[in-house]
């Protein structure tokens, strides 16, 4: 019952569109359900048709050995689908990780950041996506 609240969240987050043209809110993963992360955040903000792309993912110090992050500039297109504009990855060997990028806007429309990160203690992962709000430009 618990997990599937928590799908059905995360799909009304990922549906829901913000009528701004400039800011999305950042969204925020800090569950203790999972084994070596205790928080996972993903930001987009538009200006001047620049995408600034944020995430943020913490394990536990003393625990966490390492975290690969890709984090993608996703277009919504008319089908409901996403398109991936941009993506980058980047491995860190720390216990916390923080990833900016940022992009040209191709034209109006509705994007997010998705950030997916593989977060390891030794030889154990376990794997976490989390989305920002949506921006319409």
């Amino acid at each position: 019952m618990k997990k599937a609240i928590s799908i059905a969240v995360m799909i009304v987050l990922m549906m829901s569109t913000l009528s701004i043209s400039a800011y999305a809110e950042t969204v925020d993963i800090n569950q203790s359900r999972f084994l070596y992360t205790s928080e996972c955040s993903s930001h987009l903000s538009i200006s001047n048709s620049t995408a600034y792309c944020k995430s943020k993912v913490k394990g536990y110090y003393g625990e966490t050995t390492k975290i690969e992050i890709t984090q993608s500039f996703e277009e919504l297109l008319s089908n409901g689908w996403w398109y991936r504009h941009q993506s980058w990855s980047n491995t860190f060997y720390t216990w916390f990780a923080y990833y900016e990028n940022s992009t040209s806007v191709p034209h109006s429309g509705t994007y997010h950041v998705r950030t997916s990160a593989k977060v390891y203690a030794g030889s154990n992962y376990e794997n976490i996506s989390i989305y920002s709000s949506n921006v319409t430009v």
